[in-house]
Order: structure tokens, then sequence, then C-alpha cells
């Protein structure tokens, strides 16, 4: 247990660092000259709601109220760590690309007029974008969504009074909102619920010319966005894309970690609110490649090869696909997850073989899916093929497959790579 002394240690804390670096970037804003504004047309027609005040201040109540709802010593750093992260991460902006809002509040009076001239009493009209608000909304309502499954209704309700009282108290511009997310939802990738950080995991990759190849040409695309997005107006929200496309390349360069996906088949809710533009893409892949073509085959008695798409409709599930989430998991899931478009090393080629082996013996159909079934899939059934001597040599395993998947490939690499799967296989069962 933690004891009052530490949680208020941690609040005090904390806090006193919100407030000294939140003032301090406001006070070296206002000696700037000509600070811009970014606003569009449309958001002269955003009405000012006064009572809005009162979801826009109960933030505050319940930030600080999760340091006396914690379990343990453990969540405790881990939400006082994200709440410095976050301030971190906004304070940078405030400096680096300040911004300011002109508009002026119109009178109010009452509670809502003594809780408006409390925020003028600190705030001013800088620190915008992103707006610490929206990122503080994210990772506070982050911990209340886990603490109070029950409520959630409820809590996604208030939480969104929240966002949108930033702009219906005229603290913000709309700009402001989406990037306060993504850097909210970019804190809670970084300091995930469970584990370590992805960045900071082991690798998991052996880095080839391939994967070299593969991150450049998604940085390219990230780079192609951002400059899209200096047109401005809509084409802002192509810093989206590219922050979805920087994750792939971190995906390339250290790993199936960093897409976090679960055990449960699920993405993070960060890693989905981040990389959505290219998981999108990914989903409309799927739909032009397998448009008018069979979703799954089965190859060899009860295994199946496919898309990750048909997950549902099976017994039993060895899922490969690292990028995507699988929706509707059965009871029987397991996975060895692998990026697209890289060969699977033979270490993992023969986990998933083992993996698969023992789901094959207990369940009366198996799937062994990636996005379109072609690939790290078909890798897989090819290694238990031959591993498990279903085949007597890989080339008949590859004619096997090709009868019911024709589009596969197995280049000269795989063809190696299933090999030394097998020997591995061999050795570990003698």
């Amino acid at each position: 247990m933690i004891n009052f002394k530490t949680r208020l240690g941690y609040l005090l804390g904390v806090g006193t660092i919100f407030y000294a670096s939140y003032g301090f970037t406001n006070f070296l804003t206002a000696q700037r000259e000509n600070v811009p504004e970014i606003v569009f047309d449309w958001e002269h027609r955003i009405p000012f709601l006064t009572w809005t005040i009162v979801p826009y201040w109960s933030l505050n109540l319940l930030y600080a109220l999760v340091f006396f709802l914690c379990q343990d010593p453990a969540q405790l750093r881990r939400y006082a760590a994200r709440l410095l992260l976050a301030q971190g991460i906004a304070v940078l902006g405030f400096l680096f690309f300040p911004l300011q809002i002109s508009w002026q509040k119109p009178e109010t009076t009452g509670i809502a007029g003594f809780l408006f001239e409390s925020l003028a009493g600190f705030d001013q009209p800088y620190n915008q974008a992103p707006s610490l608000h929206i990122i503080l909304t994210i990772v506070v309502g982050a911990f209340y969504w886990q603490a109070f499954p029950k409520w959630r209704l409820l809590l996604c309700f208030w939480f969104g009074l929240i966002a949108v009282s930033i702009l219906t108290t005229y603290q913000h511009h709309f700009l402001d909102l989406p990037t306060g997310g993504l850097v909210g939802f970019a804190v809670l990738w970084l300091l995930p619920e469970w584990g370590i950080a992805p960045i900071f995991a082991p690798s998991s990759q052996n880095l080839t010319a391939y994967h070299r190849r593969l991150m450049s040409y998604y940085g390219l695309g990230a780079v192609a966005c951002l400059l899209l997005a200096c047109l401005g107006g809509a084409w802002l929200w192509m810093i989206w894309g590219a922050v979805a496309l920087c994750l792939v390349v971190l995906a390339y360069g250290r790993g199936v970690q960093i897409f976090q996906k679960q055990e449960n088949g699920k993405l993070s809710v960060a890693t989905c609110a981040l990389g959505l533009p290219y998981l999108l893409g990914a989903r409309l892949n799927i739909v032009y490649w397998l448009w008018g073509k069979p979703k799954s085959a089965v190859i060899f008695e009860n295994i199946s090869v496919g898309s990750i798409i048909v997950s549902r409709k099976f017994e039993a599930v060895l899922d490969c696909c690292a990028e995507l989430p699988c929706l509707s998991p059965p009871d029987a899931y397991e996975q060895m997850l692998m990026l697209d478009l890289i060969s699977p090393s033979a270490e993992d080629l023969c986990k998933a073989v083992e993996k698969l082996d023992c789901l094959q013996q207990t369940h009366s159909s198996v799937l062994v899916c990636c996005a379109l079934g072609y690939g790290r899939s078909a890798a897989v059934v090819l290694t238990w093929l031959l591993a498990t001597h279903k085949m007597k040599d890989l080339d008949q395993a590859i004619m096997l497959v090709k009868q019911v998947r024709p589009q596969i490939v197995v280049s000269d690499a795989l063809r190696q790579t299933i090999l030394q799967a097998d020997k591995l296989y061999q050795e570990k069962t003698k």
C-alpha cells in the first residue's frame, strides 16, 4: 500500500513542475512580438457556452484525485511519469512553435464567472498547440478507463465534454485539439500500461538491407506527408499520416513490439490512435488484393491459411500478423507475430511450427493467418509440412500450397530460411 504522505508528495511535486513550467512558457511567449494565431474561418461559428467551464475545470480535480486512487507504487510512478512526459513535450511545443488565441470572452457572472476569473488569473492566451488540456484529458482519462470499467460510458461522455470545452470556452483553437490528441496518445504509447517503452524494449530485428530499404520507403512517405501538411488548411491532417508512417519505420527498425499487439489479439489504444491512417490503408489493401478471391483455403487436413479478417470462422488461430488486430479471436488463440514484406527468421518459423503442431492435434479447424494469407502464414505452413514430415520435401509442400494459394511467392532466401527452420525443429524434437 501507498501511504498518504507519499501520494501527497507525488501530487505536490508533479503539480509544482506543472505550474512552474506552464507559467514560465506563458511568460516567455508574452515577451515575443507578433505571436501567430492559426484559426480556420468556420471556428468563428463555435458558440461560447458558459457552463462548459465546469467540465473544463473538472480535469484539475480528476487529475489530482488519481494520485489517491493508484493501487500500487508502480501505478503511481507510471502515472507521474506520464504526466511529466506530457508536460515536457507540451512545453517544447509551446517554446518552439508559440501560438495564441486573441478572442475576447463574453462577460460571465455567478459560479461560471468566478471559474473564468480564476482561470484568467493564472492562464494567458498562449500555450496553445499542442493543447496540454487535451493531452492531460487522454492521460488522466486512460487511468479512469482502466480503473472503472463499469463506468466507461459515463467517462466517455464526461471526458468528451472536457475535450470539447477547450473550444466552447474560447481557450483554444481547433488546431490545438488534434495535435494535443497525438501527443496524448504518444505518451500512452511510450509509457504503456504493461511492460516497458517499445522503443527501449530489446530489438527483435536482425536488420538487413531489405529492412533498411523498407524503412527508407516509409520514411519518404512520412516526409511527403509533412511537406503536404505545409500547405496548411485541411492538409494539416497529413501530420497524422506522417506519425503513422513513422510508427511503421520504427517497427521495421526495432521489431513487432512497436505495434503493441496484446495477447488477446488487440492493438493498444495508443497504437490504434497514432497509426490509424496506416491501419486504414492496410485494411483497404486487404480489400483490394482479396476482392473476389477466397479469404482462406484448406491446405492439409484441418490446417488452413488465410487473412486475419476471417479468424472468427475457425476453432483455433495462429496469428502471424503484427500490424493488424485480430478482432474476434477464438478461445484457442496463439501468436507468432512477424512483420509484413519481410522473410521471417528461422527461429520464428521454428517456434511457429511448434505452436501450430499443438493446435493441429487438438482442434478440428486451425487458421494460420497474416494480412492476406499469402506470405507469413504460407511460410509457416510450408515449414510445418516439411518439419512434421507431412511432405517429403519442400518442393512438394510448395506445390500443395500453390494449388489453393497460387499467389504465394517463395524466394530463394525464404527457401533457405525454411530449410534452416526445419533443421532447428528436428534438433529440438530429437
